[in-house]
């Protein structure tokens, strides 16, 4: 399960199964298409009508959900099962799938901000931007990455958040 069910995100306002379009995930950048986290959705964008209408757009066929809050795009969150998109890395189209494992994501992105371990399952949380930008890396299995998330103002920005996640490293992160 994602982490975003840990907050009332309106997931059940808008499932359009027969939405299509490809979504590029920029994850050094964090732009989702051609819309930058925290940014209102650019015209350009398949998805941007759609959310306009809704705050939640979900495809499970193209295994993802996006979000706005007030017309921003603020989190897209990713089911690597299914997921027909593309990811970036520094430009780089980068192939992560549910082979992807834990030490293939320290290697790309460097030690996380904080790692959570949790009946048998693992979350590698990184913080951007003094913790305006959030990605995480879910292992559902402990060894296999499951989802992405992408979030503005993302779980540990929250202080209740990280306490209880056990965090002891000061708030905000500095940037490395």
């Amino acid at each position: 399960m994602g982490l975003l069910s840990s907050f009332d995100t309106n997931r059940d306002q808008f499932n359009n199964s027969g939405v299509s379009g490809k979504l590029v995930v920029n994850l050094s950048d964090f732009i989702v298409s051609g819309t930058p986290i925290g940014n209102a959705p650019w015209n350009g964008d398949f998805f941007t009508e759609l959310l306009s209408q809704k705050e939640t757009l979900k495809s499970d066929q193209e295994g993802y959900e996006l979000s706005t809050t007030k017309g921003v795009l603020t989190s897209a969150f990713i089911t690597l099962e299914d997921f027909a998109g593309s990811f970036l890395i520094k430009s780089q189209l980068t192939p992560l799938s549910i082979h992807t494992t834990k030490e293939e994501i320290t290697t790309l992105f460097g030690e996380p901000y904080w790692t959570d371990r949790d009946d048998g399952e693992i979350i590698l949380f990184y913080e951007y931007r003094a913790g305006g930008i959030e990605l995480q890396f879910e292992f559902p299995d402990g060894q296999h990455l499951g989802f992405i998330t992408l979030m503005k103002d993302g779980i540990l920005s929250v202080a209740n958040q990280r306490k209880s996640y056990g965090v002891t490293k000061p708030w905000p992160p500095e940037e490395s």
